[in-house]
């Protein structure tokens, strides 16, 4: 199988507290990986690891058969929280990460202007913030993480902050683009449902690390006996 972004052998210690040691990440290209657990189990300090803003104490993160340990920059890394700015506008938002790089400010607007169609942001363009909901502001801060990098997407608990409907209507929604544009996902998230809808593997963090593939999903998936199987088995390793 091909492998867009590996990590192996990592390792991370602080304060003499080993919160995880010689952990293996495999993410295959096009694929989504759900990193599952608890609070204060390492899913965060795992993902600074594989952005690169963080060194691990042991082991190498490789991004298309390229040593990127430490060296931030080469993946895309959506945290929490959507961290737009609320006095640019929406389009100004999706851009920056092209002004950063260096790209001229019309020419970074316009590239980035060609992917509001496409993420359901037609017309909030010239918009700020404030003025977006939830599910909306989430989309411009997913536009503004794939502008990033379009080969692999770090998504830190994208959808926790939404209420339930709307959760789900953006799972179906990330589901449909990440088809489309073949992305490579690593997601954390707390939610059974939400990694079992999402991922084509999981990784079980609890007293070590299970992996749970999933293949073949049918559109009703979560509907399906399969899907409470292994809901049920996630449940019990954690």
């Amino acid at each position: 199988m091909n492998y867009i972004l590996t990590a192996e052998g990592i390792s991370k210690t602080f304060d003499d507290k080993t919160i995880f040691s010689g952990l293996d990440i495999h993410l295959p290209e096009g694929k989504t990986v759900a990193l599952l657990g608890p609070s204060g189990i390492g899913k965060t300090t795992l993902m600074n690891i594989l952005s690169g803003v963080m060194l691990p104490d042991r082991g190498k993160v490789t991004l298309c058969g390229e040593d990127i340990t430490g060296k931030p920059g080469h993946i895309s890394y959506m945290q929490q929280k959507d961290l737009l700015l609320p006095y640019y506008t929406v389009l100004h938002n999706v851009a920056l990460p092209l002004i950063i790089k260096g790209v001229k400010k019309k020419e970074a607007m316009e590239r980035a202007r060609q992917y509001f169609d496409f993420f359901g942001l037609q017309g909030y363009e010239n918009k700020y913030p404030s003025e977006l909901s939830g599910g909306m502001r989430q989309r411009a801060a997913l536009l503004r993480t794939y502008i990033q990098s379009d080969k692999v997407v770090l998504l830190d608990e994208p959808f926790g902050a939404l209420d339930a409907v709307t959760r789900a209507k953006m799972q179906k929604w990330y589901l449909e683009i990440s088809k489309e544009l073949g992305l490579s996902t690593v997601i954390i998230t707390h939610d059974t449902d939400e990694a079992l809808i999402l991922a084509d593997k999981v990784y079980v963090m609890g007293e070590g690390l299970r992996v749970i593939d999933i293949e073949n999903k049918p559109d009703d998936f979560e509907l399906t006996e399969e899907f409470i199987r292994l809901k049920k088995e996630i449940v019990s390793l954690l």
